[in-house]
């Protein structure tokens, strides 16, 4: 199959939506359920995203009838295949728990515990997709027969941890944009978010926000580090093709959204925001423009990284 811009906003909405349900998940359970809106901000975030990535696999299909061909069988050598199985998967377990957390101000107390109980397993099984979500494109081009894709683990670490990136930042924006809208004279606005989730309070508490900032900074570290191993790798492989491959981003056609849009505008930049505000208070203008700042390029960067990958294996 041909890897086109539909493709390339799946791979990068798929990995950010499991990426931002995987970090407000372990935050929540880290701190023991301080964070309960938190996670609930990050499923309400990721079902959007997986619904257009679903969209935009039927819209790469060409003609929607096929998509429901890919519902009748399950190939998990086939990027399509596997990929709309496990899209569909998370959608639907997570608006399970949508729902379920809406019902409970409806019913008895005793009620609203056993669907709280549901609701928290349901949250664990789908963890396990979140991060299918986030591998299961790495590990289908490390198994190809292209020099820039196959052979390592390396590839699909790189997608994990862009994926863990876009979704942290992306979730920094939610929890920065839910808090101004809680503490902001938008009452239409509440009165809808009301409706549809059964609350207005969707504050973040700024510590929070901060402690989100600092696993932005940490992650793209580890995003980095992959990247150069991923480097080192091709340039070492006895692969035919991967020293062609390496050039093909280093200096040949993909060397400027490469250098430009991966390594500056989803690494470097966002890294040196962070670092630069590192501990100082959120209240401070230059603060939230910074983290602001650096979240959306990680979010860009994401895009190009999986434009750059699915380009070059192609080429």
């Amino acid at each position: 199959m041909t890897w086109g811009a539909p493709i390339w906003f799946d791979l990068w909405l798929a990995g950010m939506a499991g990426g931002a349900y995987l970090t407000g998940f372990l935050v929540d359970r880290l701190s023991g359920g301080a964070n309960r809106q938190l996670f609930r901000l990050a499923t309400y975030l990721g079902i959007p995203l997986a619904v257009i990535g679903v969209i935009l696999l039927v819209a790469d299909l060409g003609v929607p009838i096929r998509f429901w061909r890919l519902l009748t069988e399950f190939k998990v050598v086939t990027a399509m295949s596997m990929g709309t199985w496990i899209l569909l998967a998370w959608v639907a377990i997570a608006v399970i728990m949508v729902i379920l957390w809406w019902a409970e101000r409806f019913v008895r107390e005793e009620t609203s515990r056993n669907m709280q109980r549901l609701t928290s397993r349901l949250a664990g099984i789908n963890v396990v997709f979140a991060v299918l979500l986030m591998t299961y494109t790495g590990v289908l081009l490390a198994v190809s027969s292209q020099p820039l894709w196959a052979g390592t683990v390396i590839l699909p670490s790189l997608f994990v941890a862009s994926a863990i990136a876009t979704g942290v930042a992306a979730l920094i924006i939610t929890a920065l944009i839910a808090t101004a809208i809680t503490k902001g004279g938008w009452t239409e606005l509440k009165l809808a978010i009301n409706q549809l989730t059964g609350s207005t309070d969707w504050a973040i508490p700024n510590r929070t926000v901060g402690q989100l900032a600092k696993t932005l900074a940490v992650v793209i570290v580890i995003e980095l580090v992959v990247l150069i191993g991923y480097a080192i790798w091709l340039g070492t492989s006895a692969m035919v093709g991967a020293g062609e491959a390496l050039n093909l981003l280093f200096t040949g056609v993909l060397a400027a959204p490469f250098w430009i849009g991966v390594v500056l505008l989803a690494l470097l930049v966002p890294f040196g925001l962070l670092v630069a505000n590192w501990g100082k208070e959120i209240e401070s203008k230059v603060v939230w423009r910074a983290i602001v700042t650096s979240s959306a390029c990680v979010i860009v960067g994401g895009l190009i990284l999986r434009a750059v990958m699915a380009i070059g294996g192609q080429i």
